[in-house]
């Protein structure tokens, strides 16, 4: 039988009807039903609409409601997307947080043995089923802040061994964690070079044998590098990225977080589905990603608060009719938060993004961006019962009331995955 959430003062539903990505003007239409009602069952949305649509859906459908949610003074949306995370990781960082706090640049700390490099040692020495339990811990924090579908990328190995032993971790972890998340696996193994290798031996190995290997035993969906100055250059993104293309993988790229050296053109050749950070972004390569219409740009302001460096430009991203979505960017060096309300927050002071938009960019935007559009990040009959309820009347509040989880409930797939109890909430039965 089907539960039933009823008297929804803010329904956001954040449907789309064009088959693309959100942008421009339409990032401003969040599909808001006032005094809304929805129905799932078995994991499905039935019915998402008002009360004359409801009473004509139970007329013609003929079913029985198990249980009611009574949902008066509440918001009711989709579950949050995080399409951008790092959170397989062992170790701590923190002293790398003490270092730049002092003064010191992410490069630098990097020089000096910090960054990527000190969390490989780190994974390296941490077997499988222990970085499994450490990583699956912090499922809890996403889950608190709303969010029900995660991306995570390897690239704390480097090499064959390791990364694969990451993605294993990964596809263990969606498969097993105890809310049944949706977790996207991404290979990453152009993070950086490991020391034990030089650049073109490190590169020869990614697209002759972790590739293969990744692609044959589906351990990944996508493929990503880091596109920067004493990273990787645009010539030897174009071909890892081209290689795991014709492997089956799907592209994203980091670029122009710390420099512009022609990230956004290689993306664009290998019709990548997301261009993450962009930081430093021109311009001239915003036109670009208008004109592809399809690329989505994933801000992450997280990153740009805990380095204390340049906001990506949102409003101009919008304004050239780029789709836009938002992620943590959860990692042990750059930003140690799985709170995606935070993100929220951040997009809304820093970038100027509004509402409407900042909610696209974390449902519905966010689902084209892990290429499962068909199935969440909106409330729609057929989709994935993902859903939130929030204890304000109107979803501008959960943006206005910074810091101020007020989630009360969660579903995942129709099951009940997060309760904070209230007495001014009636859940029955369920």
């Amino acid at each position: 039988m089907a539960i039933l959430i009823k008297n929804i003062s803010n329904l956001v539903t954040c449907r789309n009807e064009t088959g693309l990505p959100k942008r421009g003007r339409q990032q401003s239409d969040v599909g808001l039903i006032k005094n809304g009602f929805l129905i799932f069952k078995k994991g499905k949305i039935l019915f998402s609409g008002n009360e004359s649509g409801l009473k004509r859906f139970i007329k013609s459908n003929k079913k029985r409601i198990r249980s009611e949610i009574d949902a008066t003074g509440k918001t009711v949306m989709p579950g949050f997307i995080d399409t951008h995370t790092h959170f397989v990781f062992a170790g701590s960082r923190a002293n790398e947080y003490e270092m730049r706090i002092a003064g010191k640049t992410y490069e630098e700390i990097a020089a000096q043995g910090g960054g990527i490099k000190s969390t490989l040692k780190a994974v390296r020495k941490t077997s499988a089923d222990k970085l499994k339990e450490i990583s699956e811990k912090r499922l809890n924090n996403f889950v608190k802040a709303g969010t029900t579908t995660i991306e995570a990328k390897s690239g704390y190995g480097l090499d064959t061994r390791n990364e694969i032993k990451m993605l294993e971790v990964i596809n263990r972890i969606g498969c097993e964690n105890r809310f049944g998340l949706d977790i996207f696996p991404t290979f990453l193994g152009a993070h950086a070079v490991p020391p034990e290798f030089t650049k073109k031996e490190y590169i020869d190995l990614i697209c002759y044998d972790m590739i293969p290997k990744i692609a044959q035993r589906r351990l990944a969906v996508f493929i990503d590098v880091f596109c920067e100055k004493n990273y990787f250059s645009p010539a030897e993104t174009d071909r890892i990225l081209s290689t795991g293309v014709k492997f089956g993988l799907i592209p994203k790229l980091h670029t122009d977080q710390f420099n512009s050296i022609g990230g956004v053109d290689i993306a664009l050749r290998n019709n990548a589905l997301t261009v993450d950070h962009l930081e430093v972004l021109k311009l001239n390569d915003i036109r670009k990603l208008s004109l592809s219409g399809k690329t989505i740009a994933t801000l992450l302001p997280g990153v740009s608060y805990f380095l204390d460096i340049s906001y990506p430009p949102a409003r101009k991203l919008i304004e050239n009719n780029v789709p836009v979505a938002l992620a943590t960017d959860f990692n042990p060096g750059s930003c140690m938060t799985e709170n995606i309300q935070t993100i929220m927050s951040l997009a809304s002071i820093k970038m100027k993004m509004s509402a409407e938009e900042i909610v696209n960019a974390v449902t519905i935007n966010a689902a084209y961006a892990v290429y499962a559009h068909d199935k969440i990040g909106s409330l729609e009959a057929g989709k994935q019962a993902d859903v939130l309820i929030f204890d304000f009347p109107n979803y501008k509040d959960i943006i206005y009331n910074f810091t101020s989880n007020r989630l009360k409930t969660a579903f995942k797939k129709g099951k009940l995955i997060f309760l904070q109890y209230s007495k001014t909430i009636n859940i029955r039965n369920i």
